[in-house]
């Protein structure tokens, strides 16, 4: 190839470095700090669930009575409260609510949640049901027990009592509605290590356990992990499934969001766990994990979460650790991407972005 006239040279090194005065340098391979995308939603959003309500997105996360917040098209985030009218009877009154799901079952919206329990330890946790007629109503607990809850907890026998004798019973989490035709399913995980994701058949109000299950084990166990698997969600793309799950300590910026294929429902023993999102592929967050997969008008969509600093959109450097007193500088802010599957695998396709911060943003737990 032959190089350019000296006079051509030189414009074209004048208007790269207009280039580089206008756009700014280019970040550098080795400094993950520059590249890593901001917030979709920069509030207090940890293990995020999102659900369509016509044009108006809604979420609800983690948080001391459950967080919970809308968008409008056009418009920022505003937080609406409360939740729940009130925690189940069966239910300890103080402890933080964890990754509570939100969906549309029938006319109703459900709302799961995970709730502290006496007998359980300190972090010892059952998943509850909660309903209300629209998304941004208060819900109500239904129900007189638990609907998943080892049977070692000082509560009402649940209507799965998670017969899991060689895991630990410290309590269950993460709970997460998968639909399928007109059989509704409950995604959880049972806490401790070994942890595991079970399945369990729900009734067409989604509130109890499908009629004809054994009611001494009437859940399947789908993964299980020597380490730390957790807020499992389902997806059906191309006639196979996918289960996405968080992996590692929640509290630390090496969390991970992954994936794993069957072509079965119930039968994942061939699957292989696959890296989707951690710090590195998203460049620089911290923690990107906690993910819901919200299918809507052909797109699909990741929201998931990622430590930040406490007033900012900055993701907290790879040291942090929210169990070393670090929850009081940091929180979990929300994050969106755009998936697609070539040859099946899924890929972010791009960041979503939505500038704005709240008013008031809900402390952390």
């Amino acid at each position: 190839m032959s190089r350019p006239a000296p006079r051509l040279a030189c414009v074209l090194a004048v208007l790269a470095a207009l280039v580089l005065t206008l756009c700014g340098t280019p970040a550098r391979a080795d400094d993950p700090s520059e590249r890593y995308p901001e917030p979709f939603f920069n509030g207090n959003v940890g293990d995020p669930s999102v659900a369509m309500v016509g044009k108006r997105m809604v979420v609800v996360a983690t948080g001391p009575q459950i967080n919970r917040a809308y968008k409008d098209p056009g418009r920022t985030w505003r937080y609406e409260q409360p939740v729940l009218t009130r925690r189940p009877a069966w239910a300890a009154e103080q402890g933080g609510i964890w990754a509570a799901d939100i969906a549309k079952v029938g006319k109703r919206w459900v709302l799961y949640f995970a709730v502290p329990v006496a007998g359980l330890g300190e972090f010892g946790r059952c998943i509850g049901v909660a309903v209300a007629k629209k998304a941004l109503d208060p819900f109500r607990p239904v129900g007189k027990r638990p609907l998943v809850c080892p049977s070692r907890a000082l509560v009402p026998t649940a209507h799965d009592p998670v017969a899991t004798p060689d895991l630990p019973s410290r309590g269950v989490i993460d709970p997460s509605l998968y639909t399928e035709g007109k059989q509704h399913y409950l995604v959880y995980k049972t806490d401790g290590r070994p942890s595991s994701i079970r399945l369990l058949p729900l009734s067409r109000s989604g509130r109890k356990v499908r009629t004809g299950q054994d009611p001494a084990d009437p859940s399947v166990e789908l993964v299980r992990a020597e380490g730390v698997i957790e807020n499992p969600v389902l997806l059906r793309n191309a006639g196979g499934y996918y289960l996405f799950a968080s992996e590692g300590d929640f509290a630390r910026c090496s969390y991970q969001q992954t994936w794993r294929q069957s072509p079965s429902l119930t039968d994942w023993s061939a699957s292989v766990p696959a890296v989707l999102l951690d710090r590195t592929i998203t460049g620089g967050l911290c923690g990107p994990a906690g993910g819901d997969v919200l299918k809507h008008k052909g797109r699909t969509t990741l929201y998931f979460h990622g430590w930040v600093r406490l007033h900012s959109s900055k993701p907290k450097g790879a040291g942090y650790w929210a169990w070393n007193g670090g929850e009081k500088y940091g929180r979990r802010a929300m994050y969106a991407a755009r998936l697609t599957f070539p040859a099946g695998v899924p890929t972010v396709k791009k960041y979503l972005t939505r500038k704005g911060v709240p008013a008031r943003v809900p402390t952390p737990y």
